[in-house]
């Protein structure tokens, strides 16, 4: 299993703690990985963008000039997407068909990103994410004393995700994602510079493994 530091929210060494094999050890498996973040990009998008072709478009039907005779080039209708005012050529017609992902290979794909992220030393394991008091200083305090930099995720317990010193201390952050464990997907964790878990967090991500292991 892999090892790693354990730290408190001062961001001292308090011990080391070990990882899941099963979720930070697994083979990278990049293919993977590209399938899950473009399912979810493509679940983010509404695509509600809606065109008009040149039959769409409500204009009269008559020939616009004779065929011949007048030097210019043979048109049939004003609606053709040549014109102005007339039809779009090859442009969007709403909603496309969407990428879906097995369960299973959407949790194999969120492993998969774990376990590369693991090997680039950008996850950190707290021994707990909490708040004495709202307010969103000391939290942005505390992401520097951990040497959390660019964009953060943060994994979450049951109870501190619900906490709402936490909620409200971290809310209005910018680059800071907030999740409860273990529900986040590849696409979370290769958006992160900084992956922050907690032990709760942890616990619970791993809890996640031996249910599906038990299916």
């Amino acid at each position: 299993m892999p090892e790693v530091a354990l730290y408190d929210r001062q961001g001292e060494k308090v011990g080391q703690v070990e990882l899941a094999d099963e979720v930070f050890g697994t083979a990278v498996n990049h293919d993977l990985i590209h399938q899950a973040v473009v399912a979810v990009e493509r679940a983010m998008n509404q695509d509600s963008a809606r065109t008009k072709g040149r039959a769409d478009i409500r204009m009269t039907g008559a020939k616009w000039y004779r065929q011949k005779g007048t030097g210019r080039a043979r048109h049939g209708a004003q609606s053709a997407p040549l014109f102005v005012g007339g039809g779009v050529a090859h442009g969007p017609r709403g909603p496309r068909r969407k990428p879906r992902l097995s369960r299973k290979m959407r949790r194999k794909a969120l492993y998969a990103a774990l376990s590369a992220r693991i090997h680039d030393n950008a996850i950190l394991i707290v021994d707990e994410v909490a708040a004495d008091e709202i307010s969103t200083a000391q939290f942005v305090a505390m992401l520097e004393d951990l040497g959390a930099e660019g964009r953060v995720l943060m994994l979450l317990g049951r109870d501190e995700a619900q906490d709402e010193k936490v909620y409200k201390s971290g809310r209005n952050i910018e680059g800071l994602l907030m999740r409860e464990s273990p529900h986040i997907n590849a696409r979370d964790v290769l958006w992160a510079d900084t992956i922050i878990i907690s032990e709760a967090g942890l616990e619970a991500l791993c809890e996640g493994v031996r249910a599906n292991a038990d299916d």
